[in-house]
């Protein structure tokens, strides 16, 4: 065996990965191309309203779901078994009041806009509210009901617990 160059190998390393082409396989046609809906621009653009309008009956499944859910819990006998469906249950129970906070911002977003929009028909410049002036009218409307219900004080005492918790962990 005779080397091109003294610092070249007489052998191959073994180490080396063989290329495609070597092996044989052609560039992309053994795999097929996957695509991710998410980022993909054929798939189109993501719009909340009418995902709500033609997903709206899973909200109802998942009603039915809990009801059943809760009859099971009461004929259920062992404890590990009451454990998981009382997960479950609480895990929907969160889900259902994630989903009626969206709702609710997204009616006071549409309220902000129609009167936005009735002002510029009136001849006005258009303003359309912040972030931060949303969310002061969203505490607003959520003190009201609270004051309506009588637990202002119980959910001003869990604030309070919150926050010392919160000072706790800076420290």
């Amino acid at each position: 065996f005779k080397r091109s160059n003294k610092r070249h190998p007489r052998e191959m390393s073994s180490k080396k990965k063989v290329s495609l082409i070597r092996r044989g396989e052609s560039s992309g046609s053994s795999r097929p191309v996957t695509r991710d809906p998410r980022f993909d621009a054929l798939s189109g653009e993501f719009d909340e309203t009418t995902f709500q309008s033609s997903y709206g009956f899973i909200s109802e499944m998942r009603a039915d779901e809990k009801e059943r859910l809760q009859k099971d819990l009461k004929g259920c006998k062992t404890e590990g078994e009451r454990n998981k469906l009382v997960k479950v249950i609480n895990r929907l129970n969160t889900t259902e009041q994630t989903q009626k906070l969206k709702e609710e911002r997204q009616l006071l977003k549409a309220e902000s806009r129609k009167k936005a929009l009735a002002g510029v028909k009136e001849g006005k410049n258009p303003y359309f509210e912040k972030k931060g002036e949303l969310r002061k009218r969203e505490l607003k409307r959520k003190f009201t009901e609270l004051k309506k219900e009588g637990k202002v004080d119980k959910y001003m005492a869990k604030r309070r617990k919150k926050n010392i918790q919160k000072d706790r962990k800076g420290l």
